[in-house]
């Protein structure tokens, strides 16, 4: 079970009251209902998802979000100078704001591999809408999500089975762009064909792909194709 997993996780790092506080067992059975859906609303569709398991996703979510709180609560204490009873004072605004639906897909953001920065604004903004207790003058919105951002960039390098899932997420788009400029079938399905492969044949080989030189763009893109499956294989290995 995904609590029983972050207890004995969370006892491995040395994590403020604000992840303990709100990181609690009822959040991660809310967690477990509908939180990560919206977490990775824009990122992943159903089709890249649906064969994996929902744990992983819901780890990746729980470890993003401690670093998250534990951002928030070193920016309370170091740069706002507020003692652990005044930061304590925030708990409660704080566990609303992280469950707003606009800040979930904002933070998930961060793992979208077209992503390079994350809307610090719009954070801004939502705590103002949510007509939590102010902020005090010198809390830094830009600098939380950008030390949070490359928080995540460490999850995901961490995470073989979610980097795995995000190159699926890249192949589905090159799969749309390839169908519409070359003599593709329009009902073929590039993440499945590549996890087929996958599971048949574990690693493929750069040095089988066809090397004579294409005599239609056609058959250009379609190379290019061939050689983006086999790239993205040639990271994973095969579990069995």
């Amino acid at each position: 079970m995904i609590f029983e997993w972050f207890t004995l996780w969370i006892g491995q790092k040395a994590v403020g009251f604000l992840v303990k506080t709100i990181i609690s067992e009822e959040f991660v059975k809310d967690l477990v209902k509908d939180y990560a859906k919206d977490f990775f609303k824009y990122i992943f569709n159903n089709a890249v998802t649906a064969p994996f398991k929902r744990e992983p996703l819901e780890k990746v979510v729980v470890m993003a979000l401690t670093e998250f709180l534990q951002l928030m609560q070193q920016q309370l204490k170091v740069r706002c100078k507020l003692s652990e009873a005044e930061i304590q004072n925030y708990a409660e605004d704080i566990n609303k704001f992280i469950r707003d639906k606009s800040v979930k897909e904002i933070l998930g953001q961060a793992f979208d591999i077209k992503c390079d920065s994350l809307d610090f604004k719009t954070l801004a903004d939502s705590w103002k809408k949510l007509q939590l207790e102010p902020l005090p003058p010198k809390f830094n919105w830009q600098t939380i999500t950008e030390q949070y951002f490359i928080q995540v960039q460490d999850i995901l390098s961490d995470s073989e089975e979610l980097r795995y899932i995000l190159e699926l997420q890249k192949l589905s788009s090159i799969d749309k762009t390839l169908k519409e400029n070359a003599d593709i079938p329009k009902d073929f399905n590039l993440p499945q064909y590549l996890e087929t492969i996958r599971e048949r044949y574990g690693n493929l080989k750069l040095d089988s792909l066809e090397t004579t030189i294409p005599r239609t763009s056609g058959e250009l893109m379609a190379n290019v194709y061939r050689a983006k499956c086999a790239s993205s294989l040639s990271g994973f290995t095969r579990t069995a």
